[in-house]
């Protein structure tokens, strides 16, 4: 008989009414004991369970996921997205050229089949590059865009080429197209700047051995301005100088000047206001507002005329998220024009009006995590729902976007 075990076991059973520390205590006296005096090759017991897991506090997650709510309004959005500019909306694609620093950071890819253009963003040594295919303001040529940005400024160029040469003994001419354009921007986070440069006719200078005569049509404007955000309320103030202006000059230097040519000048200050926000759906009424001067240019001591205006915007944005990763958003504008007509003879004039209508947009969202699709509605949609059936298009605007 072994006693050494009988002995164990007994005191095992009387550690029972003890506590569990001298249970703990025992168990391991007992595996000594069985330790010195079991055979070589012991039957195999069975193991004890395992202890249950501790009951820590779960892990927090290094990256959630971004909060349903207000934050679902705030991604990068297309050009279906905000046609009005109401101040304070989410950022789209086109600002990203105009507000260059809003490319810090950004990583996407975007395409519009509508609007027949497409951009990408990504990062490039201590900041951020943007890419763009895109068309100039007048439709074409095409246009090449190229950005970069930092989190402190940002820097765009928005090129568009459409020259034509021919050179000869005793011919040269010098060709520029309509819609050549160049523009230059910058912007930091509270300050932005630029310039363009755009060839709205057709523009040659003819040098035909020895008759050299020259036309141009061309607009040059610049804008110098401020914006930021305080809670809820957000503005944007800039001055505005453009210069539109056609002529030709003969071989004798004799000028004639386009009855459209003018100076322009402008001040204006936008302001958005977060009127309604809950964590599903917002509401943003602003009000555009520019003061504005043209002068003539005076050709023969006639035309010379001076118009001043203030023109008041007033728009509405709203966006609702109506189910899990859809977002419906729309809007409204007008204008109402104050303006002053001074011609170089005859009576002056004086205008109060409303614009023709008030202009209004619906548009769609869908999106998940790492991509998105966009859409601006038609409005023959809303005069015959069914007319995509018949090839007319139910979307005035498409785009997607891919994001990392």
């Amino acid at each position: 008989m072994n006693y050494s075990k009988i002995f164990a076991s007994s005191l095992f059973i009387a550690g029972l009414a003890f506590s569990q520390n001298l249970l703990d205590y025992l168990n391991l006296e007992t595996e000594a004991v069985l330790d010195a005096s079991s055979p070589a090759n012991p039957e195999p017991e069975t193991p004890p369970p395992p202890p249950p897991p501790p009951s820590y506090p779960p892990k927090k997650l290094e990256k959630t996921a971004p909060v349903e709510g207000k934050t679902i309004f705030d991604k990068l959005r297309g050009h279906a997205y905000n046609p009005y500019s109401t101040v304070g909306a989410a950022t789209n694609v086109e600002d990203l050229v105009l507000y260059p620093n809003e490319i810090s950071e950004q990583q996407f890819f975007y395409v519009s089949p509508t609007d027949r253009l497409g951009y990408t963003a990504f990062g490039l040594g201590s900041g951020s590059a943007l890419f763009g295919l895109d068309n100039s303001v007048l439709g074409s040529p095409a246009a090449f865009i190229l950005g970069y940005a930092t989190p402190n400024f940002g820097l765009a160029l928005n090129l568009s080429l459409s020259k034509n040469f021919r050179l000869d003994e005793k011919y040269n001419e010098r060709t520029t197209n309509r819609g050549d354009n160049i523009g230059l921007y910058y912007s930091s986070s509270w300050f932005y700047a630029n310039l363009n440069w755009l060839t709205y006719g057709i523009s040659s200078s003819i040098d035909n051995d020895g008759y050299v005569t020259k036309t141009d049509y061309s607009r040059i404007e610049a804008n110098i301005g401020i914006l930021g955000k305080s809670s809820a309320l957000a503005y944007d103030g800039y001055i505005n100088v453009i210069r539109v202006g056609g002529s030709s000059v003969d071989n004798d230097g004799n000028k004639s000047v386009d009855a459209n040519s003018f100076l322009g000048l402008a001040a204006a200050f936008n302001l958005g206001y977060g009127v309604l926000q809950n964590s599903t759906a917002r509401v943003i009424v602003g009000f555009n507002n520019r003061l504005v001067a043209i002068f003539y240019d005076e050709i023969d001591k006639e035309n010379g005329d001076i118009i001043g205006g203030f023109v008041v915007s007033p728009n509405i944005l709203a966006e609702v998220s109506l189910f899990e990763n859809w977002l419906a958003f729309g809007g409204a504008a007008h204008s109402l024009l104050f303006s002053t007509k001074m011609p170089n003879s005859g009576p002056k004039i004086i205008d109060i009006m409303h614009s023709d209508g008030t202009e209004a947009f619906a548009g769609i969202r869908y999106q998940k995590t790492n991509w998105a699709l966009e859409a601006l509605i038609s409005t023959d949609m809303f005069n015959n729902p069914f007319g995509g059936f018949n090839g007319s298009n139910v979307f005035a605007e498409v785009g997607g976007f891919i994001y990392f």
